[in-house]
């Protein structure tokens, strides 16, 4: 499978978020809801993606604000788990759902 050049909808209940993955290192995320409330918040950022599987991945990157993110991707379920490390140390795993946006 093949993920580079699409894009993504992610549901992780108090976020979500549109991922638009354009190549092996490189993806733009937009939240547009957090906490029920809209909002529009875009960074374009360094990915490291590991193919782990057929339809399974481990996306990586660090956002400007210092947080660090680990994401397993499984496209197949459509599941997704995201771990963030803020910049304080503190740590958040969520679990969500992940799936192709309308083209």
């Amino acid at each position: 499978m093949n993920i580079i050049g699409n894009k993504y909808k992610i549901d992780l209940g108090m976020a979500k978020a549109t991922l638009d993955i354009h190549s092996d290192s490189s993806l733009t995320f937009t939240i547009i809801e957090q906490n029920g409330n809209e909002v529009n918040v875009s960074e374009t950022v360094k990915t490291k993606i590991v193919e782990l599987r057929p339809s399974l991945f481990q996306v990586t990157w660090k956002e400007e604000n210092g947080k660090t993110i680990t994401q397993i991707q499984d496209y197949e379920n459509e599941i997704i788990y995201s771990n963030v490390t803020l910049p304080n140390g503190q740590f958040i795993n969520l679990k969500g759902t992940i799936k192709q946006a309308d083209k």
